[in-house]
Order: structure tokens, then sequence, then C-alpha cells
């Protein structure tokens, strides 16, 4: 049977200056805790708030791979070429960093940025960091969940819309990473869960979530 922790928005420490704000559901920067290093793929979860114009600024990933679910507002990207991509609301960017990727985000002069950055590193037995890859994504929730699968093997990122009080049951796996975007979840076993907040949930075995009366966006990190 699986088991289910939740992960309270206001309880996940947080990073904020320079225009950025950032919640961390495990351990980053400055934030470290030896008990939340990973879960399942997962190294790193946050959600990010940036100021318009406000940007990371340029650094490197090797051997990674980060997906930024934007949630409002647009994010601009700018690749080792110099090249900008605007990032709008709703896209799914999906960065394999494999040998060296070097790149910079920012949020666009004309508003602020919320987007979720997830980052799955590869298992032991996998083999070496590939050529680097850079895919956006654009999902038509209305039809129903988006899954993507990832390069690392059995690790997949699932983004769902549920409408009022609709119930779903996510994929199976020995860890689901259940990120609660917007709206809220009813108690599945471990307390509701409102936008912000998360769900860990261990161990194989069908689960069902129920949305609140607003509904529910869910990004899901499954780790089979």
């Amino acid at each position: 049977m699986p088991t289910l922790r939740r992960l309270l928005r206001s309880d996940r420490p947080e990073s904020a200056g320079g225009g950025v704000s950032s919640r961390h559901g495990l351990s980053f920067g400055a934030h470290y805790d030896p008990e939340r290093t990973s879960f399942g793929a997962l190294v790193a979860h946050n959600d990010d708030v940036l100021d318009a114009g406000v940007a990371y600024g340029a650094h490197e990933h090797r051997d990674v791979e980060i997906l930024a679910w934007v949630l409002d507002g647009t994010m601009i990207h700018t690749g080792p070429d110099g090249r900008e991509t605007r990032v709008p609301a709703g896209t799914l960017q999906h960065l394999v960093a494999g040998t060296g990727w070097r790149h910079g985000e920012r949020a666009a002069d004309d508003g602020p940025v919320h987007l979720l950055q997830l980052w799955v590193t590869p298992g032991l037995d996998d083999p070496p960091a590939g050529e680097p890859s850079l895919t956006h994504h654009r999902p038509d929730l209305a039809e129903g969940p988006f899954v993507l699968d990832l390069r690392r093997p059995g690790v997949t990122v699932t983004i769902a819309r549920l409408g009022p009080g609709a119930a779903w049951e996510p994929a199976d796996g020995a860890f689901r990473h259940v990120h609660v975007a917007r709206g809220s979840l009813g108690d599945a076993g471990a307390g509701e869960a409102g936008a912000g907040d998360a769900l860990e949930i261990t161990g194989t075995g069908p689960l069902a979530l129920d949305a609140g009366p607003d509904g529910a966006e869910l990004v899901v990190v499954t780790t089979a």
C-alpha cells in the first residue's frame, strides 16, 4: 500500500532577494537537509516567482534534466548561441543538459513570471550523458493529462487538470511527487492540499486523488 506525506508550501524553506522568490521542496542552495536531498529521481523542486525583467543569469548544467512548467507570465530563455525564446504560461520546457548546456532565464519585461522547476538526475546504471537538447510542449489539458517520458528510463512527468470534485488516479510507481499548481485536493490520507502544496507518495498501488471545489492542476513526477 502506498504511503503519503503532505508538504505544505508554508513549511518549505524560502530563498528571496534580488527580485526572485523560491520555495524549495528538496535541499537546494543554502537550504541543505541531509534527509531531503532527493525523492526518487527528483533532486530539486522549486516554486519560483521572478519580478519583471529579473534574470537567473547565465549558468551551466551537465547531466541533468530540468523541467520548467510556466504557470503565469512569460519566461525568456537564452540558449548557448544567444538566441532568445519566449516561453509563455501553459508551456513545459524540457532541458536535457547532457554533456553540457549554458543558458539564462528571465522574466519578460512586461510582468512577473511564476514557474515550477523540477530537476531529475540520471540513474547509476544509465548510459553516460549524451548530446543536450531543449524542447517546448504546449499541452491542451482540456483533452486530458499530458505525459512526458524523460531520457532517464522509468521517469515520467504528468500534468493533469481536474474539474471540481473530479477523481483521478496517477500512474503507479515507487515514488510519485504530486505538486498542486492550482486549486486544491481533498484528503487522500495525508490531509487536504492547496495551491503550492505537494504530496509525496511512496510505494506502489492504486491511489485516487479528488479535486477540491475549484478543481486542481497537478504536476506529477513518477519514478518507476
